[in-house]
Formats: C-alpha cells, structure tokens, sequence
C-alpha cells in the first residue's frame, strides 16, 4: 500500500490529486493495515478541509511515522497524528466473524475503553450473532462515546506530552471514530460531542495537541478549547 504523498497549490489541485487516491480500506481478515487506516482518514479528511481556512497553499503531505502526516501549509509545518478509535477487542471479534461466520449478524455490545470484557468462548457468541448485548437507555450511547473519544485523545495526549513529537511544534490529532454505539443522526452526534467537551478540557491545557478533529458518520468534527463545530464530510470517491 503506497504511502499518502502529495503536493497542490490550488484546492482545485488538492481535490483533483485526492480523487485518484485509492481509500480502500480492506477487512480485517485480507490484510488491512495502519498504512490503509490513515491513507482513508487523511485523504477524507483533506478533501473535507481543501476550501477551509485550516489549509493554505502551496502544500505539501508527506506520509511517514511519529507524527504519522507532515503537512507543510506555506511556510508552517504541521504534525498530523491519526488513531482510531475502536473497542479493543472488536477486531478480534470481527476476524472470528470472517474466519467462521461471515454471513452473521453482530447484536451491538457495550465496550469500555481500554478494557477487554469478553472471554473467548462470549466473543465466539458476539460473532457468532448468538450474544445480544445490554440494551441503550437513555443518553448511555452518546455518554460511552465521549467517554471513549476522551480516552483515546488522553492516549496521544499523554504521547504528546512525553516528547513523542518534537520534529514540529504545531501538533493535531486525527480521530477516525469506529466506536460502536448506536448515534447516527445529526443531534445525537451533538449531544455526544457536547458531553465530551469537558471530559476532555484538561487535555487542551499546554503542551496539548493545538486541533482535535473526529471524522464521526459522515461529520467532521473540530474541538477548541470548550467549542466544537461540525461540517459533513467531503466524499470524493462514491463511485469507488
């Protein structure tokens, strides 16, 4: 899998450059990797913010690692870090599904961040389709998944923080949401970013990353210190 290198001048360029990207991300099964992953969420990620006052031209992408992007805007060097945020144990589950079950249906589970909860025989069950999880009640959905984006912002944070990044002083973090909630619609996305803004407040304090952005069902949200806004996402590649 190549590696996402580009120049543009222009945001027409941009675009036109983006549009011959190939963001196929396979299964877990045949052989996705970190390089897939970040090619998807940087490549979206650009398309959605080419026309946007975050990005200046003439620009340059380089692909590497620690950060994993480099984008030099002008004459300004940005660190770009990607995570995505999943339940620890859902690939684990999702490869069992590939290797016995494909043609299953995965009743939705409630994970924690950072915990594993399941045995192997209750995922075998999960992929299975066999093991129903607890029903949502409530805001519960919405509140796992602040909860699980403010963790997974503490993890790069926490890196940051340890001198992880030090080749470029300007640092954002780029969060491909894969957590497994039932939030869909525009509110609800809402009302989960609104919770998150405070569990994540003191991870905005210096030496913090100075942009947060979730791609997050088809939205792009972008958290500053006690705001967020939200557009939706730029699809290229619908004909893909």
């Amino acid at each position: 899998m190549p590696l996402l290198n580009l120049s543009a001048d222009t945001a027409p360029a941009l675009l036109k450059a983006l549009r011959e990207v190939d963001i196929k991300v396979p299964s877990i099964t045949k052989g996705r990797s970190h390089t897939h992953r970040e090619r998807y969420l940087m490549a979206r990620f650009l398309a959605t913010t080419a026309e946007s006052q975050l990005i200046d031209y003439p620009l340059t992408v380089t692909h590497r690692d620690k950060p994993d992007f480099v984008l030099q805007i002008a004459s300004n060097l940005i660190g770009v870090e990607c995570i995505e945020a999943v339940p620890e144990e859902w690939y684990e589950i999702e490869a069992i599904r590939g290797r016995k079950y494909p043609h299953a249906f995965n009743f939705g589970q409630k994970f924690e961040p950072g915990k594993k909860l399941f045995n192997s025989q209750q995922k075998d069950e999960i992929a299975s389709g066999n093991r129903a999880g607890l029903p949502w009640m409530g805001n519960s959905a919405e509140l796992e998944w602040a909860e699980a984006m403010a963790h997974f912002i503490r993890l790069k944070t926490e890196k940051l923080r340890s001198g992880d990044y030090t080749e470029t002083h300007n640092m954002w973090l780029l969060i491909q949401d894969e957590w497994r909630v039932p939030i869909h619609d525009p509110e609800e996305i809402k009302e989960a970013a609104t919770l998150c803004l405070p569990l994540i407040a003191h991870l905005q304090v210096q030496p913090c990353f100075s942009a947060i952005f979730i791609c997050c069902r088809g939205w792009l949200l972008s958290f500053g210190h006690g705001n967020y806004s939200m557009e939706p996402i730029r699809e290229l590649w619908r004909d893909d």
